[in-house]
């Protein structure tokens, strides 16, 4: 058992070894912004910003694992979300690198995803090594009723809370309202609605659940649906992506465990 854990030590600790070359391509990205004509300086600073933020959250990913000795499982899930962070700040930089289309760009942005994607694996490895010890508990319901003013739905694969459905009020609400809370984001929706989705949630009809969405909420219906599988799923287990057009956020894609992909956010 020592042995393991010297071995997941030393994995944890040779991230740092992976964090340093995304340290140089951020510096290399850094000096092709300074030196980009073409960049009014407000857009410069912003772009800066942006490649400083990508590699910041990776470090903040690896700084949430140095505890070595004693390793929390919410030690875990803050550094994954971290990394989700920054492979969506990585989305991003490569959509503004992008514009410019020419041999410098090209060759900066394949670095950069070359150099995440080694990192990324690394995370992971340790990630799985750290986890493969805990039971995790599959949910036994997919819809769990907190109150008759709120229900969560749960991941089918790891049964994190995805969803929530309340009445309450939203960060901007000056009066009660249904209030949603998805995988990639937080609404709040007419009150009068709330006696209708209430009753197809007491009948764990996800796909009812999904359907109201599409009419009262947006195209895209439930984000943390898939509607092929018929299950729930987490931020993590649906691999949601941030896609990003001229820097812009574009979208939110997400693609279940079984492959089944679709737009969850627009």
């Amino acid at each position: 058992m020592n042995g393991e854990n010297d071995k997941l030590k030393e994995e944890i600790w040779n991230i740092r070894n992976y964090i340093q070359k995304l340290e140089d391509i951020k510096d290399e990205i850094i000096d092709y912004l300074k030196d980009l004509k073409e960049l009014d300086d407000s857009t410069r600073n912003l772009w800066i910003s942006d490649v400083k933020e990508f590699y910041y959250n990776t470090i903040s990913a690896w700084e949430m694992l140095k505890p070595i000795k004693k390793i929390e499982f919410k030690n875990i899930e803050t550094s994954k979300d971290f990394l989700y962070v920054a492979r969506n700040n990585s989305s991003k930089i490569i959509s503004e690198l992008g514009i410019f289309q020419n041999d410098k760009s090209s060759k900066l942005i394949k670095k950069a995803e070359e150099a995440f994607k080694k990192c990324w694996d690394a995370f992971w490895f340790v990630f799985q090594s750290l986890l493969s010890e805990k039971e995790i508990l599959k949910p036994t319901e997919r819809v769990i009723k907190i109150s008759d003013l709120e229900y969560h739905l749960l991941c089918s694969v790891c049964s994190k809370n995805a969803v929530e459905f309340k009445i309450g009020y939203g960060r901007f609400d000056k009066s009660e309202a249904l209030v949603f809370r998805g995988i990639t984001h937080e609404r709040s929706m007419n009150i009068n609605l709330a006696n209708n989705l209430f009753r197809i949630l007491q009948e764990k009809d996800l796909l009812g659940v999904h359907n109201f969405m599409k009419k009262h909420h947006s195209f895209e219906g439930l984000d943390a649906y898939c509607p092929e599988c018929d299950k729930i799923y987490c931020w993590e287990h649906y691999n949601a992506r941030e896609e990003f057009d001229d820097g812009f956020y574009d979208s939110t894609y997400g693609e279940c465990p079984n492959g089944h992909k679709r737009m969850i956010d627009d």
